[in-house]
């Protein structure tokens, strides 16, 4: 029975016996030298090998926004030493939102051996590694190497195999930096760093990146937005989450892909850049201009006012327009009917955005972010909701009432009368509502987004309590009542009138198809509202339970099943390219603009030019409404030519990923998004929502016109 004991102590421990090879669940790990018998005298180079299973990585020596880095602690004779890690270019891991720097699938981590001159007997390098491999999950995982070298008069080259890998490893380190470097501080706290590297071709410098040695004095970044020019590099930063000064000097290792005239090649130089007290750049950094924070108190407020003048928006016009009249039909009946009716279609609102807040709630816990009317962002979402507004104003049109066994298609519901009908019409003005963004409701929305879940369902709840809030208050008060027309036969031909509205909305979703999916989304959304009305002709032909009937509805859910299946069609299709690239073909009209990107953006800034930069979106009928009105007017696009503005349209149609991480570093939770950078402003201005050519003037009018 001991010797079984002591024999299973043994296996146990064997994982932490000295070994040159290691093999951990994710990691194999290797002790290499580049020698096969060392010169007493003479340094050498060993390395840890590291090959991880796929999708997995370690990390560099500044990990990033979370990691640790691969620590070795040696254990070396009298007289020898090892110099620090000499690491290979990391990679830029995004997970989740969290940056990361490190490497994934195989890679050698370089340490220079200097043994003593008057060195004796075998070389016996001990050392003892400790790493962090991560995926979804992190573990901590360690070895321990031991590896044994002969001495001889002349050192001895190890195997070609090994020589091609320290080979590689040496091609994968950065090179000492040929230009000098300096930084310089914006009033905000961010740095810029500027490598004088005069006489680059700008045309020929792509995917410039830095990545800093030091945690703390510089935030990962996914993305940096350098501008190269003949004069250096320049690369605006942000300040990280160190609490103490930056750096006399900041360090980091500096990579960029040239094209050459055999392809393209990355170059990767370790530089210094001495901090310029005398440079003080603009901040090019969006996040001041987005800083400010809300209270829970004060976002509750705006969200409330956001939801009041969601009313006015043109979106919910059809839908309250519907319920107004609805209303006035009850005008002489029982208050408490009108009560009824009013709670009803408040209640609708508010289980609605409480629907919303459990799914935004839900993608964030999940994906990670999310943004206000990120469904119209699916062709699958556009097309069921020009399903939605058709079928409805089929009904507004008398083409087939509820009430019988059509009812329990449950289409239409909105427009049933009494409480189902009020709640539902509730439920169809929040859908139809979420492509707009009122004043007020940006700010609120940004709170929302990025608070605890809790905070994120009572900032949604308050907006859809003032979506209600004027329907409530008119069913509640006598007063107001009173005030509305007597029932007639004028209200019959008010609904036929409004199911028109219905009509141009549908529409309208199907001009928002087309940007998403291209010219197939007409064919897929009329050929499914003819399968849907062919459906609603079938049923509506007789009742009862005779053959003809059953066929009749077998064959109208066949109708309805074929016109539902070109959702499969469209969730399979990509957009256009000419959508996805923001062309002037698309959806959004980019006559006179250029398609947005960061760089531009800062590259324009940077040159002392006026910006004015417009998210927008097919689905967003305030921001089509913007343009007509304020942006696209000759008065406008005049003085923008005088003023020498670069006009940058971010078109957020489709997903796109750029676009969302610029309005979420400035907490606006979606479109429209206006931002005006003057000439030497530090950051830039976010107008409202809604604009007015006197707005646009105004915020130009300070600027000197520039000389032809």
């Amino acid at each position: 029975m001991l010797r079984f004991l002591a024999l299973l102590l043994v296996v146990l421990a064997s994982p932490a016996l000295a070994q040159s090879v290691v093999q951990t669940d994710n990691v194999r790990a290797e002790l290499l030298s580049d020698v096969a018998a060392a010169k007493p005298g003479e340094p050498f180079w060993v390395g840890l090998r590291q090959t991880m299973r796929p999708k997995w990585h370690t990390y560099w020596k500044n990990p990033g926004e979370s990691g640790l880095p691969t620590e070795i602690a040696w254990t070396l004779p009298p007289g020898v030493t090892a110099g620090p890690i000499v690491w290979p270019v990391p990679h830029v891991f995004d997970i989740g939102g969290v940056i990361n720097y490190g490497f994934k699938d195989d890679i050698l981590l370089l340490v220079r051996i200097t043994p003593p001159a008057d060195l004796t007997g075998p070389l016996k390098l001990a050392a003892d590694a400790h790493w962090l491999v991560c995926e979804d999950v992190c573990i901590p995982e360690e070895g321990k190497f031991e590896l044994t070298l002969p001495l001889a008069a002349t050192a001895t080259p190890s195997d070609p195999k090994t020589r091609a890998l320290f080979e590689t490893a040496r091609r994968n380190v950065a090179m000492e930096s040929p230009w000098p470097a300096r930084y310089g501080v914006s009033k905000s706290g961010d740095p810029t760093l500027v490598v004088e590297a005069k006489g680059l071709k700008p045309d020929t410098i792509s995917n410039v990146y830095f990545f800093p040695a030091e945690w703390g004095d510089v935030a990962a970044m996914a993305k940096q937005t350098a501008s190269v020019t003949a004069e250096g590099i320049r690369i605006p930063l942000k300040k990280g989450e160190a609490k103490t000064p930056l750096p006399a000097a900041l360090a980091g290792t500096l990579v960029l892909t040239e094209k050459t005239a055999d392809g393209s090649v990355q170059q990767a130089f370790d530089l210094s850049a001495k901090l310029d007290p005398a440079f003080v750049p603009q901040a090019t950094s969006l996040a001041a201009a987005g800083s400010e924070q809300l209270t829970f108190v004060q976002a509750l407020l705006f969200a409330l006012l956001g939801g009041l003048i969601l009313n006015l928006m043109p979106c919910v016009f059809p839908v309250l327009a519907m319920k107004a009249a609805a209303l006035a039909r009850l005008a002489g009946r029982e208050r408490s009917e009108m009560r009824r009716d009013g709670l009803a279609y408040t209640a609708g609102v508010l289980v609605s955005f409480a629907a919303m807040a459990a799914v935004v709630v839900a993608i964030r816990a999940s994906v990670g972010e999310v943004t206000w009317g990120f469904q119209f962002q699916s062709p699958v979402f556009s097309l069921l909701i020009a399903y939605l507004f058709f079928v409805v104003g089929l009904n507004l049109s008398g083409a087939f009432e509820f009430g019988n066994r059509l009812a329990g298609v449950g289409k239409g519901l909105a427009a049933r009368g009494g409480v189902t009908g009020s709640f539902f019409t509730g439920v169809l003005a929040v859908v139809v509502a979420t492509p707009c963004t009122a004043p007020f409701m940006a700010a609120a929305l940004g709170f929302a987004l990025s608070q605890p879940a809790p905070a994120t369902v009572a900032v949604l709840l308050a907006m859809g309590l003032g979506l209600a809030l004027p329907y409530l208050a008119l069913s509640m008060t006598p007063a107001l009542q009173r005030l509305m027309p007597r029932p007639g036969p004028w209200m019959d031909r008010l609904r036929q009138f409004l199911a028109f509205p219905m009509y141009a909305s549908a529409v309208w979703m199907i001009w928002v198809l087309t940007q998403q999916t291209g010219s197939d989304g007409v064919l897929y959304a009329l050929g499914g509202m003819i399968l849907i009305a062919f459906a609603i002709w079938l049923l509506r032909l007789g009742a009862g339970s005779s053959p003809a009937t059953w066929m009749r509805r077998g064959l109208a859910a066949i109708a309805v099943v074929l016109a539902f299946a070109a959702t499969f069609k469209l969730e399979d299709g990509p957009a256009t390219a000419a959508s996805a690239a923001g062309s002037p073909t698309s959806g959004v009209n980019f006559e006179g603009w250029e398609r947005f990107t960061r760089e531009r953006m800062t590259a324009a800034h940077a040159a002392g030019k006026p910006v004015f930069v417009d998210f927008t979106a097919a689905w967003c009928i305030t921001c089509l409404v913007n343009e007509r009105v304020a942006l696209e007017t000759p008065a406008t696009r005049r003085a923008f030519e005088q003023a020498g503005v670069v006009k940058l349209k971010g078109d957020w149609t489709n997903r796109d990923a750029e676009i969302t991480s610029v309005l979420k570093e400035l907490n606006r939770a979606g479109v429209p998004l206006y931002l005006f950078w003057a000439p030497g402003a530090d950051q830039p201005k976010i107008l409202p929502q809604v604009l007015t050519e006197t707005m646009i003037l105004s915020e130009l009018s300070s600027i000197q016109p520039t000389k032809r």
